[in-house]
């Protein structure tokens, strides 16, 4: 059975139960949101939309209705489509002007008002289990625009251990209001808190085994990116061995999976001349670029004369291309589309566009593998950016087992990352994807449009030099600025079609839990949470 909890009265929770394998109607669920958030009756109903539990982070089915009122501004809501539980909350619209007298509200008095909110969509069981308000820092499970206010997260504890991806998460804005909340609540059964490895020997393996990235990070607080904002530093990625299994004692990734140190090397050895001066292109001449690089590819083909462009203004320009292919012998012909931006540079490579993807869904019994497919991908990127090859890098990473067979069983492609170098250091948000057929080993999709948002190319950067602190070093300024605990863990992993989900179950980790940063080359420590102020 499921509970489903709503304000009656006050501020007191009752609870209304439901069959668990029912899924709320349109109209349980506006009665359950309206129930649960009391100023909901000041706003009038949009739209309410069913959607399915694979297109959301937690399997989840849910009902996100949406509502507004004149000159009010409007709010999201999404909920449990079997419990009515309220998952999402958002109010969109500018912050009430506060007169010349009003002060804007102390942290203490965001925590209350946060707290207040908790009491209509939380239940008191739920509340009894929460960490002090900002006990602990803010998980990257949870997601928000920037938004005017103060942040307050509450974070689950169980048996004595915080659980960083679950708790509760909200915004209050200066006026007082929550202008936002979400909910993270794991259920099901935890991992045995009784069988963990003790902290010492944790550390000790910690010590040894977690290997942050070495690379260039964009260190600016805005988001424009500027050459001198980027900085050499140490930093965990996605892939680094960063968690110890409480149970195991292995190194783990940020996805869960037994990590270890990841290898960094160019492709090849050709870098273009490096050059501050930007030359743009016109259509006539993009379309010449394109046909020269289809001629690296075996076989011919022809314009079907379709292009279009993207960008405009002051934005930068791309313009992609139509081929059809001349197979010859009765074979069917492929439509490859080809996309060069203003500087003359390939940024996408697409076959068959979204054909596949509207077909139905069908297993492969016979795929290539992982390896196969990431050779596939090396030799198309060699193709197109033969002169560039001492700058691109593939990045050492190989899915788990489980995933695999999920990519076979719904007939994805293998998605196939690489980056960028400046200086034989990596250039952190330089990935770019290449797409693989999972059953033919034919490359789909090349898609790299992120290439020049960084300083990609620029030697003048500073470089690690003799006075550079090393690996151990840079460890040691982050376990000084973090404290090491053991925390329940629930990471996020790559789904179906790109979708990201989380890990099936729970883990129990020991990791050094702080405020998000990085450490500099020059060994000092450098702060990366957002504020929203």
């Amino acid at each position: 059975m499921t509970t489903v909890f709503a304000s009656v009265g006050g501020e007191s929770l009752t609870s209304v139960v439901y069959a668990a394998e029912k899924t709320l109607s349109e109209k349980e669920a506006i009665a359950l949101a309206q129930k649960q958030l009391k100023n909901l009756g000041e706003y009038k109903l949009l739209s309410a939309e069913f959607v399915d539990g694979i297109e959301m982070l937690w399997g989840k089915s849910i009902w996100y209705t949406s509502w507004n009122k004149e000159n009010g501004g409007s709010i999201g809501v999404q909920q449990d489509a079997t419990s009515g539980e309220i998952w999402k909350y958002e109010y969109s619209g500018e912050e009430r002007e506060l007169d010349a007298n009003q002060k804007k509200l102390t942290e203490d008095q965001a925590f209350q008002v946060a707290t207040q909110f908790l009491k209509q969509v939380a239940t008191e069981e739920e509340r009894s289990r929460l960490s002090k308000p900002n006990e602990y820092p803010d998980s990257d499970i949870f997601y928000t625009r920037a938004k005017p206010g103060i942040d307050v997260n509450f974070t689950r504890i169980e048996n004595g251990i915080p659980f960083l991806e679950n708790g509760f998460r909200l915004i209050v804005g200066y006026d007082g209001e929550v202008i936002y909340f979400e909910r993270r609540w794991t259920e099901g059964k935890l991992p045995d808190a009784s069988k963990v490895i003790e902290i010492t020997e944790a550390e000790k393996k910690w010590d040894e085994g977690a290997i942050p990235s070495f690379l260039y990070k964009d260190t600016a607080s805005g988001s424009r990116k500027e050459p001198e904002s980027y900085l050499p530093a140490y930093e965990f990625q996605r892939e680094d061995p960063q968690f110890v299994d409480a149970i195991t004692g292995k190194m783990l990734d940020s996805y869960g999976q037994i990590s270890k140190e990841r290898k960094i090397q160019p492709l090849g050895k050709n870098v273009p001349p490096n050059s501050t001066e930007r030359k743009l292109i016109s259509k006539d001449e993009a379309q010449k670029i394109a046909e020269k690089h289809l001629e690296k590819l075996p076989g011919t083909y022809r314009s079907n004369g379709k292009s279009f462009e993207s960008g405009s203004g002051s934005q930068d320009k791309t313009w992609f291309f139509e081929f059809i292919s001349q197979p010859g012998n009765g074979k069917k012909s492929d439509t490859v589309k080809i996309g060069i931006d203003d500087s003359g540079y390939l940024v996408q490579y697409n076959v068959n566009q979204k054909s596949r993807f509207r077909e139905e869904s069908k297993k492969i019994e016979k795929g290539i593998t992982w390896e196969q497919a990431q050779e596939s991908a090396r030799k198309l990127v060699q193709t197109f950016y033969s002169d560039q090859l001492g700058e691109i890098y593939a990045v050492d990473y190989n899915p788990g087992e489980k995933r695999i067979k999920e990519i076979l069983k719904n007939d994805e492609p293998y998605e196939i990352e690489f980056g960028y170098l400046i200086n034989g250091i990596p250039e952190d948000d330089s990935i770019f994807q290449v797409d693989v057929d999972a059953e033919t080993g034919e490359v789909v999709d090349l898609y790299n449009h992120l290439y020049n948002d960084g300083p990609s190319g620029d030697s003048s950067l500073p470089q690690k030099n003799a006075d550079g602190i090393d690996l151990n070093t840079a460890k040691k300024v982050m376990k000084e600025n973090k404290k090491f605990m053991l925390t329940y863990f629930h990471p996020k992993v790559s789904g179906s079609y790109g979708r990201v989900k989380m890990l099936e179950h729970p883990l129990l980790v020991y990791r050094y839990v702080g405020e998000k940063g990085l450490v500099k080359a020059d060994g000092k420590w450098h702060s990366t949470k957002e504020r929203k102020q």
